[in-house]
């Protein structure tokens, strides 16, 4: 197992579907698709129809690959169904076929009130431990560009111990798809010292020279500078600073018409990015435009997305 994408037979669920059969069919990858079935309403079905739930749902799970990817898709990957706890099984399914990336679609919401809070997503994202693509269902799939056929890629950037392991994961993404980067730092307005400008890691720490800027945001371009270079970008990743809420600016940067997804490093432990209500990485998860693929705390090293080259 390559790819694992988890669908409940929503709306959402075949946003995300289209997304993994894409990015499989690009790099030649195997596909699983997985959906997991309640214990209580599937005991409910055999003991009131004498159904096999089991068997009712991996027909419904054929029938539903076959009408989002096309005619005989689902005999041309793995389907697979399970009873449980949907987080577990996803993540027992990751875990047990080696899944390089796991795809899920987001219910998501309108207006201020838009929530993961309780979503499979957010739980599977809590406990991951390798990259996961978050779709959300305001992408249209006619429109929508997925790995490999990206123009833009968008990395906030706030200078955490990871962000060079991090940043490399976003260049091979971004190199596989012939897209070009842009770095975001996002200078603290309303949310104050939450949201670190300064220090950086140590290897791209900014010391004042009398030619250099003195201001903060002078430093941070000269940050993102220092970290475009270690990352050997080419083209030129383009470098952006900009200060207000943290989570809205990201968002509005995603809302240009270039951008087509996210790389978003979580934090582990506590802080503002790990996923949990009222960081910036759960309020980006959830207003997010475009996909993004989040890069857990322990997703490090040169094997990640080993599929994109």
């Amino acid at each position: 197992m390559s790819i694992l994408c988890a669908v409940d037979f929503s709306p959402p669920s075949s946003v995300a579907l289209t997304s993994a059969g894409r990015i499989a069919a690009t790099f030649a990858q195997p596909l699983t698709v997985l959906t997991v079935a309640d214990p209580l309403l599937a005991t409910a079905q055999r003991l009131h129809a004498g159904d096999d739930p089991l068997a009712l749902l991996a027909q419904a799970l054929t029938d539903f690959v076959d009408d989002t990817l096309g005619a005989g898709a689902a005999a041309a990957h793995r389907n697979v169904v399970a009873i449980g706890d949907p987080s577990v099984e996803i993540l027992r399914a990751a875990d047990t076929g080696g899944a390089q990336l796991i795809v899920l679609g987001t219910q998501g919401a309108t207006g201020v009130s838009k929530v993961m809070c309780g979503s499979v997503a957010e739980q599977v994202l809590h406990a991951a431990t390798r990259p996961v693509l978050v779709v959300p269902p305001a992408v249209a799939t006619g429109q929508m560009r997925t790995i490999g056929e990206l123009e833009e890629v968008l990395v906030p950037v706030d200078f955490h111990d990871h962000v060079l392991d991090d940043g490399r994961v976003a260049a091979r993404v971004a190199r596989a798809s012939h897209a070009t980067v842009r770095l975001l730092h996002v200078m603290p307005g309303d949310e104050g010292g939450r949201w670190t400008v300064l220090p950086t890691p140590i290897d791209l720490e900014v010391r004042d020279q009398p030619d250099q800027a003195t201001s903060a945001q002078g430093k941070a371009l000269e940050a993102l500078q220092r970290l475009a270079d270690a990352l050997g970008l080419e083209p030129m990743p383009d470098l952006e600073v900009a200060q207000g809420l943290v989570s809205e600016e990201i968002a509005e940067v995603a809302n240009r018409e270039t951008v087509d997804l996210i790389v978003l490093g979580l934090h582990g432990g506590t802080g503002l990015f790990t996923v949990r209500v009222g960081t910036v990485a759960y309020q980006v998860l959830c207003s997010s435009p475009v996909p993004v693929l989040a890069l857990p705390h322990e997703t490090r090293g040169t094997q990640v997305l080993g599929f994109l080259g």
